[in-house]
């Protein structure tokens, strides 16, 4: 498989706090892959250095080949990557149509605009409602965000993702904070949305990495330790000792 997506000695420092340290990272077309890590580890810092929320101090960010490294996030989600938050970032007092439609309208080149005739708006509405049927929210399409669980939350977040188009999708802690009875939802939304697209994912949830991912990268104080299939990851003296020391069972 190719490489869609390639950090090359990739650094980033906070005044004196180097939080990622020279890594490498190759990510296949086609492939989920983790990222995982004690707390503290550089994997929030290394997805916002992917998708160009942080400047790099040094190394450099690739793209299909296309070198990013000087990118701003609009430029590398209209090139086909894009990410979701470990925080919420719906609008709680739309729709769940609306929000979805609000991302389609940025997708067209245009900002949410909330003067607009409610025809011109409606115009997106075919494609927020396919969108939300892919995630399994249609029948909910008229709630408002505050009023659905925190689970159908984070669907609609990848829903809203979805409708940038994108090549790459990069999901910051999806199962975060989810009640036990929704995490199967949403492993099985990942599944389905990986099949025509690569999926790069940090979860601290290793039973769903282990379902889910093709190839994991162990980040520790910044730095990679490990990288290969989650069974290789599993059976590496250094990560178990890494994440027992962390309070982790690998």
């Amino acid at each position: 498989m190719s490489i869609v997506l390639e950090a090359r000695q990739v650094s980033k420092s906070f005044g004196g706090f180097l939080a990622v340290k020279n890594v490498d990272l190759k990510v296949h077309e086609g492939s989920i892959h983790a990222l995982i890590g004690p707390n503290g580890a550089g994997k929030t810092t290394l997805f916002g250095l992917l998708t160009r929320f942080h400047s790099t101090t040094s190394g450099s960010i690739f793209l299909k080949g296309e070198d990013i490294t000087s990118k701003g996030p609009a430029d590398v989600a209209l090139r086909g990557l894009c990410r979701s938050f470990q925080i919420s970032s719906i609008f709680p007092g739309l729709t769940l149509r609306e929000n979805v439609r609000v991302a389609l309208q940025r997708r067209h080149g245009s900002s949410h605009q909330f003067w607009q005739p409610s025809r011109v708006l409606r115009r997106f509405d075919d494609d927020a409602d396919r969108l939300l049927d892919r995630v399994g929210l249609r029948p909910l399409a008229d709630r408002l965000c505050s009023e659905v669980s925190y689970g159908r939350k984070r669907a609609l977040e990848i829903a809203t993702t979805l409708a940038m188009e994108p090549k790459v999708l990069l999901l910051d802690e999806p199962i975060a904070g989810m009640a036990a009875g929704d995490i199967p939802m949403i492993v099985e939304l990942i599944r389905s949305v990986a099949k025509d697209r690569t999926v790069v994912m940090v979860e601290h949830n290793l039973s769903v990495v282990e379902s889910l991912c093709d190839r994991v990268t162990v980040l520790v104080r910044g730095e990679l330790m490990a990288e290969g299939t989650y069974s290789e990851i599993r059976d590496n003296p250094a990560v178990r000792q890494a994440y027992i020391g962390a309070g982790y069972e690998v």
